[in-house]
């Protein structure tokens, strides 16, 4: 994917496009424009505008864009939850936000005047070597229903265990938006549609899943992990059928990881 930003990046537009490479897209392009010309280039190249305003991966209260990344891809790491602070203290004005925050927006200042150009400026190497708590991944085609139904019906049941396992959803190709039967059909059990908006499988997910679900996709994880195929009909054929085959091989699942953990 492309993903294009302000030109003469310091500390967001340095921290995300690190974080992107390491966590969300195999492949990333960058491209760093005038300010001016960010949606046009956007636009034109087909590309994820960040760190601008009125976007989604942008500034939203006193959050920074490195947070809106975190949110939108569901980057659950620990280390990149005591990160967060850190960067949005050194990008915004709060510096006192934590002890490393002001050092940061110096390493970073100086990094910005000393550097070629902006793909020359890349300072953080960080590793997080932090264990995250494990989680399922649940993938369809569009993100917007079987993944997302099961998701929600597989974090009710392993709370319902006691299971510190979480779940999320993610497509192949992901919808502008959920399924409109799911989300109802959701609501109805009483539970909550997650995320607000299909999004696409990245390289956490892949990394960091402890059990892949794929309704009907081919996915490849990047440490082996087991891969299970689930034949479910279409949430938009009726929910309620959907809901019982989803709920029957989530409990399956949930017994077989209960017994493992």
């Amino acid at each position: 994917m492309k993903w294009v930003t302000r030109e003469r990046a310091r500390v967001d537009r340095i921290a995300c496009p690190w974080l992107i490479t390491r966590f969300v897209d195999p492949k990333p392009e960058f491209l760093f424009v005038p300010s001016d010309k960010v949606r046009d280039v956007a636009k034109r190249e087909n590309a994820i505008p960040y760190d601008i305003p009125n976007v989604e991966l942008g500034h939203h209260g006193p959050h920074c864009s490195f947070d809106a990344f975190i949110e939108r891809y569901e980057l659950a790491d620990p280390a990149l939850t005591a990160l967060a602070p850190i960067v949005r203290g050194a990008d915004t004005d709060d510096r006192a936000l934590t002890p490393e925050s002001a050092g940061l927006y110096a390493a970073a200042t100086g990094f910005q005047a000393t550097s070629r150009d902006d793909f020359d400026n890349a300072f953080c190497r960080a590793q997080a070597a932090t264990k995250a708590r494990p989680r399922v991944l649940f993938v369809c085609l569009h993100g917007a229903a079987k993944s997302v139904v099961g998701a929600a019906h597989f974090r009710r049941l392993a709370a319902e265990r006691g299971l510190t396992i979480d779940a999320v959803a993610a497509g192949t190709e992901p919808d502008e938006q959920l399924a409109p039967g799911a989300v109802k059909g959701l609501v109805a059990d009483g539970l909550s549609a997650t995320p607000d908006r299909p999004r696409p499988v990245t390289l956490y997910d892949l990394q960091s899943a402890a059990r892949v679900v794929s309704f009907g996709c081919d996915i490849v994880p990047a440490s082996g992990q087991r891969v299970d195929q689930w034949d479910v009909p279409a949430v938009s054929d009726g929910y309620a059928a959907a809901r019982e085959r989803i709920v029957a091989n989530v409990e399956r699942l949930v017994s077989e990881m209960a017994a493992q953990h």
